[in-house]
């Protein structure tokens, strides 16, 4: 990990073909490695959230596709069309966070 007070390299945040990695803390630019994530292992808690998400996002996107839906959604959810996708997916990840049958071995 690098740091780097050139000003090419100012303001400049993101990565390069997963090899390096551009950060900014503060007035600071740290360059470093594409962090490996091959090797990590996801608690059973972690495996059910991110199973949670993915059927909240499948939800909301059928949703949002049919316009009945997405209008009583609106109605339901008493927001504005651009708070909408927000507000919804807040609601189905309550929704599915409850289920107790959405279990990962």
């Amino acid at each position: 990990m690098a740091i780097s007070k050139s000003l090419l390299l100012q303001g400049i945040s993101g990565t390069i073909g997963k090899q390096i990695v551009f950060r900014n803390y503060g007035s600071k630019l740290i360059v470093s490695a594409y962090p490996d994530m091959s090797d990590r292992i996801l608690s059973p808690k972690q495996k059910r959230r991110t199973l949670i998400m993915k059927k909240a996002n499948v939800e909301l996107k059928a949703i949002k596709a049919d316009v009945q839906l997405r209008n009583a959604a609106q109605l339901r959810l008493n927001v504005p069309s651009n708070k909408l996708h927000h507000a919804l997916l807040k609601e189905l990840l309550l929704k599915y966070g409850k289920d107790e049958k959405l279990t990962v071995y």
